[in-house]
């Protein structure tokens, strides 16, 4: 099944993305890709810090994006980078990542009422098992108890289940700052530990334990917090791209390449079980990846892939490591472009 072209709805003074095969010239043009997670006007993150859109700040983003540039959909992003059509001089194209639940509940009837179709990256594990990922559970524990008690309850569970070592001082503080700039130092090095530094399977059960003493079931909680393949097939069939997002959403970088492939060949085969044999693109889970990693996305079958690099996409980009600007540094981009179009 390929996604139709978006074009836009009449209440909306959005330019269509047809036609670009006449205006646009394919050596000059430039597509500008956000990356969405959490859309929503619900806990947990709206007083808690963790990074997400309000549905009214999603819809004055989206006002901004077709203000400045045209929409295009994946298969058309797709084509331009295969040298196969033209786009306008200035595009965008939105991505969401994780497979939230907002992404069904919030964010494709705003997409629609936009005359809009995104791309949406999903990890296998909630499907296939419906288990939280690390990242989400790390998310709510955040949110219930506070970034202390929950560091407090870390140290507690490593202190009595991996004494061995001093987990801590594995901690790279520069580039825990780094990733996650948008977030307090000590919020950054908590969730850089967790989500980098510490072993992949030692993190999972560290929150798993915590996450039951406090929150409840992970299993439970996942069958609302993620998209079922009952909302994948509707969404696919309403014209948006349904891409892989890894199987674990561990770092890709951090594994071994026979634990990369392994992750991302279930991610591939999950989505054509499921969904067909469509082409798909790729987004590496925190943007972690290295040059095997690209080979290997590749050999699995993915027709690209998308990291986290913040900058536009030039019509002679590689098609595996695509760059995407995060919603939150949107309007800085634009900003950008407007002043050096003015110079």
């Amino acid at each position: 099944m390929t996604p139709q072209s978006s074009s836009a709805s009449p209440s909306h003074k959005t330019p269509s993305a047809e036609g670009h095969g006449q205006s646009g010239n394919r050596s000059s043009s430039q597509c500008l890709v956000v990356m969405y997670h959490y859309v929503r006007d619900t806990e947990p993150f709206s007083s808690h810090g963790i990074s997400g859109l309000t549905t009214r700040l999603f819809r004055q983003q989206l006002d901004t994006l077709c203000a400045h540039f045209e929409p295009i959909d994946w298969p058309t992003f797709y084509a331009w980078t295969k040298g196969k059509a033209d786009i306008g001089p200035r595009s965008f194209l939105v991505t969401f990542d994780d497979g939230l639940k907002d992404h069904v509940q919030t964010v494709t009837p705003i997409l629609h009422e936009y005359g809009l179709r995104g791309v949406f990256f999903v990890s296998g594990q909630p499907l296939a098992s419906q288990m939280m990922l690390t990242a989400h559970m790390l998310h709510l524990l955040l949110a219930h108890l506070g970034e202390t008690h929950l560091q407090q309850a870390l140290r507690s569970y490593l202190k009595q289940h991996a004494p061995e070592r001093d987990w801590w001082a594995t901690l790279d503080c520069v580039k825990a700052v780094n990733m996650y700039h948008y977030e307090s130092v000590s919020r950054a090095h908590l969730k850089y530990f967790v989500n980098v530094a510490l072993p992949v399977e030692l993190t999972r059960h560290a929150l798993e334990n915590i996450f039951q003493a406090h929150i409840g079931s992970p299993r439970r909680w996942s069958q609302h917090w993620y998209l079922s393949w009952d909302d994948l097939s509707a969404m696919q069939s309403e014209g948006h791209t349904i891409g892989g997002h890894g199987f674990s959403h561990n770092p890709l970088a951090g594994m071994s390449l026979p634990d990369q492939w392994h992750d991302i060949k279930r991610s591939a085969r999950l989505l054509h079980d499921g969904l067909g044999a469509d082409q798909r693109p790729f987004s590496y889970p925190f943007g972690s990846f290295t040059q095997a990693t690209t080979d290997l996305v590749q050999q699995a079958g993915f027709a690209q892939a998308f990291s986290t690099n913040r900058s536009l996409v030039a019509s002679n980009a590689g098609l595996f490591d695509l760059p995407r600007v995060d919603t939150i540094d949107v309007d800085a981009v634009i900003h950008e472009i407007d002043l050096c179009q003015t110079h």
